[in-house]
């Protein structure tokens, strides 16, 4: 336990206008110390813990218009953009073109 960032964070002026996300921890970066994962090859070093996929993207340098996907043992999973992942040490992405939508 580092000591550094208790529970007392909880009533900050954190919010940069998330406004209320549902799930009740959307936060981007709400969590833990800085890690280390990879992006497209590159070491990049992002908040640990919940973050909105979108948000995400943006802190290591996805082009928005771009999926990011995790590399997972089973394979590349893609995120959406409005979906909410927990970030750990050592996760791997990659970003791709979307594949052509249908309306």
């Amino acid at each position: 336990m580092s000591g550094n960032e208790d529970n007392n964070s909880d009533h900050g002026s954190g919010h940069s206008g998330g406004g209320g996300n549902p799930g009740g921890s959307g936060n981007p970066g709400h969590g833990g110390p800085n890690v280390h994962i990879e992006v497209d090859g590159h070491n990049k070093s992002v908040r640990e813990g919940d973050w909105l996929v979108s948000d995400l993207k943006d802190k290591v340098g996805v082009d928005p218009a771009k999926v990011l996907a995790e590399i997972a043992p089973t394979g590349l999973v893609d995120l959406e953009d409005q979906a909410h992942i927990d970030v750990k040490v050592g996760m791997r992405f990659m970003s791709h073109a979307r594949k052509g939508g249908s309306s």
